[in-house]
């Protein structure tokens, strides 16, 4: 039995686990490590700790399970900067650090005027305008305007799965599921530095040779393995977290169409295309094109479902009364109440949140103090027309990656544990099958097919009989009303 050793780096936790070739997982050891206020007041990853921290568990874990390959998967977002050195010559800026709403504004003014407008980026690019810090060049921007000196000493910029691969073999590699993720740096059809990367200065500084993700990195450093007690363990090029958590799915569906409807606190549907195409209206909106881990393009909308879930669920008194077929289509009927998106990033540029009673919209600041309308206060109605505006928002994403008619939906995350919501979507796609999956830590077992691919000298595609993936149909229901309030509902958000 082989074992993989993966690093997950998640946002706030940060995890090692030993997953074996059946991609059960053997055993695990997390750490929470939630990005601080560094002394020039830009909050940053706490690299630092999180290197300490995963070479001790790597060694005693090794010690109590030896396992035979190192996988890195990391959350998107981040990139290291190294000066000539190899030393990190900028601290790895967190992307949710916040510029206030005017610092916002000037700063993505400044941003675009440097790198040119928006729509002409999302076409070159493939990636949309997203906020705070998380379009990686922003974050580059950002560095080279508030840390100019440490910036100067900047030679080499390495994606941040890469990163820790780097500290693990003091071996340098891009590849194409980071690279190509919302960056505004990779043309997405040249495959090669995009317009802004050349504007910013930093079409040198990245390698854009870009390797498959379960190519063998290196070894660890010889230091690494004296200061550990470690042998030459490889490890893999390394993964964005999104892309591993596709990848069983890529791997166990084969040429079957499918749309990942992966669900959280980012709703994110990945639909695979044949070619780069917006159209005319999709420009400006949440919708990118990636690459996943065979270099394929994913069409890919997101939404911040599970933020605007917890939001109004709290604020409606955060009860959950289930499912309810006759209930809820009872809700429908009333086609002047609704809960609106864009209190967070949404498919709706122009909705600021809110909801709709009769001819009035209620803003979300008005929520919050107290002033709500009747309907929204009772608990089930909320319940049934917050998972309705959800699923219509979730309508709008998924058509938005040019799913085919046979397109099938596979929901993931979160929201397969919300059957009002899944009943809902199952609904608005009569002509799909919409199936919910069992896969548990996706992204983990993803990372995992990497390491036992470089360890059979395989492709991740020949491992397919060691994945399983129960899809469980969602159930139709009739719903008379749904879509009358379907058409009054998009009205309300255009």
């Amino acid at each position: 039995m082989s074992l993989v050793a993966v690093v997950d780096i998640g946002k706030t936790n940060k995890k090692i686990a030993l997953i074996d070739d059946r991609l059960n997982q053997i055993a695990s050891v997390s750490a929470s490590f939630p990005a601080l206020m560094d002394s020039d007041g830009i909050l940053v990853e706490q690299t630092a700790a999180i290197w300490s921290w995963l070479k001790r568990q790597l060694a005693e874990l090794h010690r109590r399970i030896p396992y035979q390959a190192i996988s890195v998967s990391t959350h998107g977002a981040c990139w290291a900067g190294l000066d000539a050195n190899g030393e990190l010559s900028v601290p790895v800026i967190a992307y949710e650090h916040d510029l206030g709403e005017q610092g916002q504004r000037a700063f993505d003014e400044d941003f675009y005027a440097v790198c040119g407008p928006l729509d002409r980026l999302q076409d070159e690019t493939g990636s949309c305008d997203l906020p705070l810090l998380v379009n990686p060049a922003k974050a580059i921007r950002f560095a080279q305007r508030r840390l100019p000196t440490s910036w100067g000493r900047t030679r080499t910029i390495v994606n941040y799965p890469q990163y820790w691969g780097f500290l693990l073999t003091g071996e340098l590699a891009a590849e194409p599921t980071y690279t190509a993720n919302h960056s505004f740096l990779f043309d997405i059809r040249a495959r090669g530095p995009s317009s802004a990367a050349r504007a910013l200065g930093v079409d040198g500084m990245i390698d854009w040779r870009l390797r498959a993700p379960w190519d063998r990195l290196g070894d660890l450093r010889p230091g690494l393995q004296r200061e550990l007690g470690l042998p030459a363990i490889p490890v893999t090029v390394g993964i964005h977290d999104s892309n591993a958590a596709l990848l069983p799915y890529l791997i166990k569906r084969g040429h079957r169409d499918f749309v990942l409807n992966s669900t959280g606190t980012w709703c994110v549907a990945m639909h695979r295309v044949e070619r780069v195409s917006y159209r005319p209206e999709e420009l400006g909106q949440k919708i990118i094109f990636n690459i996943d881990a065979f270099g394929q393009l994913h069409k890919t909308s997101f939404l911040m479902g599970g933020m605007d879930y917890a939001l109004y669920h709290g604020l409606s008194g955060g009860a959950d009364p289930g499912f309810d077929q006759a209930r809820l289509d009872h809700a429908l009927a009333t086609l002047d109440q609704a809960v609106l998106p864009g209190a967070f990033p949404s498919q709706f540029p122009a909705c600021r949140g809110g909801v709709v009673d009769g001819v009035r919209i209620i803003t979300l600041d008005d929520l919050k103090a107290g002033r709500k309308p009747g309907w929204f206060q009772d608990p089930a109605r909320a319940h049934d027309l917050l998972n309705t505006s959800l699923a219509l928002q979730s309508e709008v994403a998924l058509s938005r990656t040019d799913i085919g008619s046979d397109t099938a939906i596979c929901v993931e995350g979160g929201f397969r544990n919300n059957p009002t919501f899944l009943a809902l979507l199952a609904a608005l796609f009569p002509d799909h099958t919409v199936a919910c999956t069992n896969l548990a830590q996706a992204s983990s077992c993803g990372a995992a097919l990497l390491g036992h691919a470089l360890l059979a000298g395989c492709s991740p595609m020949a491992l397919g009989e060691r994945i399983q993936i129960a899809e469980e149909p969602v159930a139709r229901p009739r719903l008379d009303n749904l879509a009358a309030y379907r058409t009054a509902w998009l009205a309300a958000v255009q």
